[in-house]
Order: C-alpha cells, then structure tokens, then sequence
C-alpha cells in the first residue's frame, strides 16, 4: 500500500471557527480571511438578506488535513493567479454531505454536478469554482506527490473527476463522516493516527479507481496532441520576448485555464518549462566550441535579455555560472577539431 508522508510538520494542529461571535457586517470578510485562505469567496447578491453564518472544524496532520464545514451559499474559486501564488501542490478530495442546493464544480474542461454522497476530486493546481448552495462538506487534502504515486499517473488527471459510488469509496465515505464528528472528543495523538489511517485508506481507494477505469474526462489523445503542438511552437518561438500562456493559448487555440491543465498534468508550470528549454538551450550553444557570440548575446537570443536574470537562472539550473561551459570547452576542445 502506498504510505502518506511520515513526517509532521510544525504546524499540526487541531482548529475550531465560527461565525457566531462575529458581526453581522464582519462575518464575510471573517470567512474569506481565516478559512478560505488558499481561494477566493464569491457570495451571491441576495446573501445580505439573509444574512451569512458558517463553522468549520478540521485537523492539519502529517499526512493529510481535514476540514468539517457548515456554510451558506457562496462561491469559492481558485484563479490562475492564485495557483501561481501558492503552488497548488495538494489534491483536494471533497464528500458533499449534504446541500440545499445544487453543488456544481466548473473549470477550463466544463462543469459538472457533485450529487450528495458523492466525492468530488480537485486538483489544487488547476483553477476552478465551485458554486452551491447552504452545504456540509468534508475536504480531504492529499500531498499531490503522494496521490502522483498511488494512481500512478499525472495527479493533473483528477481534476473535476466523480469518484463511483462504489463499496470501497462508500467505505471511504462513511469513514470521513465519523473521523469529522470525533475530531473534537480526541487527543492530538489520536487525531494524528486517525489521520493517517485515513489518507492510506483514500490512497489505497484512489489507486483502485484509477485501475478501474481511465482517469480524467477527455482522452488521452487529445492531450498529447496538444502537449505535442505546444512543445513544437515553444522550440520554434524561444527567442520571442513574449513567449508565455497568452501567446501559446492563442497559437494552440485554448484558453489559458485549458494550458494550465495541460501543463498541469506534466507537473510542471508554463513559464518554469519555457524557462528550461532556454537555459538548456544556451548551456548547449556555449559548450559549442564553434559558437563564439557574447554570453549575454546567446541569451538574448534565447529571449533572455536581462543579462543579470540569464546568470542567476543559469547558475541555479546548472550550479555555475554561463561563462564556465564555455572555458571547459577552451580547455578541452573538440579532438574533431585537433
């Protein structure tokens, strides 16, 4: 079975928070600053009639966090400047309890609607709103490194996936319900062994889902022929200054929250991957010995035209700085050229 991670980080802890204590007028601003800290909150235009009250309870443990909460209707969305911010390294695993509404999951591949019992996969690199009504909901976040090694495939994959309503998830269910209700009657030792019993059981029902059916909603087709088109227009244009989401969106023809989860199921950001081709790109031309032009001039070249940034990406890729290729080279030259 694949083990969550073992070590704990400082910052275990179990927590409480509610609206109750809070004015009226203060109770939104409340929710969007202690809770939803890794999303924005959109509430609907009729909430000040009503008013706003929510609670949430949860535990931050080695392997996993947990949060129990009662909310009134709003919408939580994560954009793309949000997942740049904060990584978005955790896959979110999310049972609907209940809701009074309809609980409807959007991002760049279409929306689709999370019935009660039923548990919705977020891959919190990926941007996405969810909207709903009055709701109870248990999030389960997972380290997406170890959901990577569970299902054995780019964690990218589960974003917006429906889990069946199957005897193992149904178990998984249940058992998330009830660690939810005890969290407040137990230690911090017993919730950090409950915790971890948890997130092996999710791994384990995770890996027997994706053996069980294809992960994702689109083909797998499809993306690689995207992955293929962006990888042949990013070689073609890496001396272009704006090469960067918007210009491969458009040249790809997608949005650009579809590029991000095209780039998102290889694990790796727009920029960071462009970023690679260039500084490898120039490491090859300046052990060239037949390449004589100006450091700073290969890197323009590349579309890296701020000479002190080319050197810090180059030393922290490579480990030294852009001019020791090129001295190896002086000093070893090609026994071609001999």
């Amino acid at each position: 079975m694949t083990s969550p991670q073992a070590v704990r980080p400082a910052t275990s802890r179990y927590f409480e928070h509610s609206t109750d204590r809070v004015a009226a007028s203060q109770r939104r601003q409340f929710w969007r600053d202690t809770v939803l800290n890794r999303s924005d909150a959109v509430f609907r235009p009729d909430a000040a009639a009503h008013g706003f009250s929510a609670s949430v309870r949860g535990y931050i443990g080695g392997s996993a966090e947990l949060r129990a909460g009662n909310l009134d209707a709003g919408v939580p969305r994560r954009g793309a400047a949000r997942c740049r911010q904060d990584g978005g390294d955790e896959i979110l695993l999310t049972a609907n309890v209940s809701t009074d509404e309809k609980l409807s999951y959007q991002d760049g591949g279409g929306a689709l609607i999370v019935p009660g019992g039923c548990f919705l996969l977020t891959n919190m690199s990926v941007p996405f709103a969810l909207e709903m009504g009055r709701f109870r909901t248990i999030n389960f976040r997972l380290p997406r490194g170890s959901v990577a090694r569970a299902v054995r495939a780019w964690p990218a994959r589960v974003a917006g996936r429906l889990l069946p309503r199957a005897p193992l998830t149904s178990l998984l269910f249940e058992r998330m319900v009830r660690l939810a209700d005890a969290l407040p009657a137990m230690d911090d030792h017993a919730r950090e062994v409950a915790m971890d019993a948890t997130a092996a059981f999710a791994l384990a029902a995770l890996r027997w889902e994706a053996r069980a059916t294809p992960w994702g909603r689109s083909g797998d087709a499809h993306w690689a022929a995207m992955w293929s088109a962006a990888e042949m227009f990013i070689e073609r244009h890496l001396d272009r200054g704006d090469l960067g989401p918007d210009s491969l969106a458009r040249a790809l023809k997608c949005s650009r929250t579809q590029l991000y989860r095209l780039f998102a199921r290889h694990d790796v950001a727009v920029m960071d991957h462009i970023r690679e081709k260039r500084l490898t790109r120039c490491r090859d031309m300046l052990g060239d010995p037949n390449c004589r032009l100006p450091i700073d001039e290969i890197g323009a070249l590349r579309g890296m035209d701020n000479p002190s940034a080319f050197s810090r990406g180059f030393r922290r890729r490579f480990g030294c700085t852009p001019g020791e290729p090129r001295r190896l080279t002086s000093v070893n030259p090609d026994p071609a050229r001999r």
